[in-house]
C-alpha cells in the first residue's frame, strides 16, 4: 500500500530528522544498539537491507562504521528516499536505493535491519510472513535487527509504558492536547505488539538466539 510518512507525522520530510527526535525516547541510542550489534555479525563486506530506510540516518551511520559493505534502501515513499540519496551521496555506489515495500521477498543478503518502520503491519500474520521473507534471505550466520516500539499486552504495564512516552513527548515541549492528538494519529495506521509476540514470532520462522537487545519504554531492539 502506498505509504506518506507526511501525511502520517503531520509533516515535512526535511523536518523528519528533528522531529523523530522529539517523538521517540532514546533514539540516538537505538540506533546505535543496531549498528553496534551489527559489528557482531556483519562481514566487512557484507550485504545488508534496510526496509523502510527513509532518510537514511541508520544506513548513513551503518555505512561509517562498515566502510566496505553494500548496504540496500527499501522504501515506498519517494520523497524519504530522495532525501535519503542526498544525505547518502558520498558514499557512492555502494548505497543502492529501492522504491519497494519491505512486504516483498529479499534477495541474499548477510543482514537486515528496520527501525521505526515495521509498526505499519496491522496484524501478527502479517508481520510473520514478512519475518519470514527476511530469515529466507539470510544466511546460517545472518542476523535481523528491528528498532521499534512494542507495547505490554498487560493494561497496566501499557499504560505505564504509555505514560512514559508521552512524558518525553511533553519534555521536548508539546502539550498534553499534542501529545493525545499523536497518539490518536499514529493509532490509525500503527500497530504495537509486546516483545515477547514479537520474540515469539521470530523464532515461530526459524529465527535462533532471539533477543532484545536494548530497550528504553516503548522503544526497543530485538531480533535473531
Amino acid at each position: 500500500m502506498p505509504h506518506s510518512v507526511e501525511a502520517h507525522l503531520r509533516l515535512q520530510v526535511t523536518d523528519y530528522d528533528r522531529i523523530i527526535r522529539t517523538f521517540i525516547p532514546g533514539y540516538e541510542a537505538m540506533l546505535e544498539t543496531i549498528v553496534r550489534s551489527l559489528g557482531l555479525v556483519l562481514p566487512p563486506d557484507g550485504r545488508l537491507i534496510d526496509l523502510g530506510g527513509g532518510t537514511g540516518s541508520l544506513a548513513y551511520l551503518i555505512a561509517e562504521r562498515f566502510p566496505n559493505a553494500i548496504i540496500e534502501i527499501w522504501d515506498i515513499d519517494r520523497k524519504m528516499l530522495a532525501v535519503a540519496k542526498q544525505r547518502l551521496s558520498t558514499f557512492g555506489d555502494r548505497i543502492l536505493f529501492v522504491e519497494r515495500s519491505f512486504n516483498e521477498s529479499l534477495p541474499s543478503c548477510n543482514a537486515v535491519v528496520a527501525c521505526i518502520a515495521l509498526h505499519h503491519l496491522r496484524t501478527l500474520e502479517k508481520k510473520k510472513q514478512v519475518y519470514t521473507n527476511i530469515f529466507n534471505a539470510l544466511p546460517p550466520d545472518g542476523i535481523f535487527l528491528n528498532g521499534d516500539a512494542t507495547m505490554s499486552s498487560d493494561p497496566k504495564l501499557r499504560e505505564g509504558t504509555y505514560s512514559l512516552w508521552s512524558e518525553f513527548m511533553k519534555s521536548t515541549g508539546m502539550s498534553d492536547e499534542e501529545v493525545s492528538k499523536h497518539f490518536r494519529n499514529w493509532s490509525e495506521e500503527d500497530t504495537y505488539f509486546s516483545l515477547a509476540e514479537e520474540l515469539s514470532a521470530l523464532g515461530g520462522v526459524g529465527f535462533r538466539n532471539v533477543e532484545c537487545f536494548w530497550k528504553y519504554g516503548p522503544m526497543t531492539v530485538y531480533g535473531g
